[in-house]
């Protein structure tokens, strides 16, 4: 047994993994998913890793750039639809999103990061086909079906971020407003006291499909008209 006060042989420590751009992505993600976006520092992730931040500027130049490969991680596990097909469109369209949604939501704060900064890395590009695919395949036209995307891409931010609040404290938001809603003068606000149950209806996946439909249709009836 060695004397007291003597330090411990660097020999006799746990190796270390190997540091790479990887590890070091998995680890922001870690502390993304454990303590939230804010938490994400260089400082952090290089103490999760048991080194300096130093060591975390020969992979990543600054902070954003560490965001855009957690972002980039995380669109790239969102599943395709690998085979669109004219026929089931708007069931591939709803397919996509809801994966696109559901994958967000799970890491908190990656869809501020997209709506901060849009993404453009390939697994951002391999989406952005994929939904371009499907919006053409319903017969849209090409500038309908790019800002259609570009909308959907939008609602499917928001849609992430409202999970994220729901799972961080608010289930009864919805009764809350309603009961706000009705609580109202109804001379000052005749319609928000009146319509207080339709204004919350809906769970946050209806809430989703109708907003995602209101979208397409809306695109559709423009492409009509031309």
């Amino acid at each position: 047994m060695p004397p007291t006060g003597r330090r411990r042989s660097t020999r006799d420590r746990p190796a270390k993994a190997p540091l790479s751009e990887r590890a070091v992505v998995d680890a922001a993600l870690e502390i993304l998913r454990s303590q939230g976006l804010s938490a994400v520092s260089m400082r952090r992730v290089a103490a999760a890793l048991d080194t300096g931040p130093a060591s975390l500027y020969v992979y990543f130049p600054h902070r954003e750039g560490l965001l855009r490969a957690m972002q980039d991680r995380v669109f790239a596990q969102v599943g395709l639809e690998t085979a669109v097909d004219a026929a089931r469109w708007r069931v591939q369209l709803h397919a996509l999103l809801d994966r696109m949604r559901d994958t967000l939501a799970a890491h908190p704060g990656i869809a501020l990061t997209a709506i901060a900064e849009p993404p453009t890395s390939e697994a951002g590009l391999r989406l952005l086909e994929n939904l371009l695919g499907i919006l053409l395949a319903g017969g849209l036209a090409p500038q309908d079906a790019a800002w259609a995307a570009d909308t959907l891409a939008t609602l499917v931010n928001h849609a992430a971020i409202e999970a994220d609040a729901r799972d961080g404290g608010h289930p009864d938001r919805a009764a809350g407003l309603r009961r706000h809603f009705a609580a109202q003068s109804p001379d000052r606000f005749p319609l928000v006291t009146a319509h207080a149950a339709q204004l919350v209806s809906g769970d946050p996946d209806e809430r989703f499909h109708v907003a995602v439909d209101a979208v397409v249709d809306g695109m559709l009836a423009r492409t009509a008209r031309r």
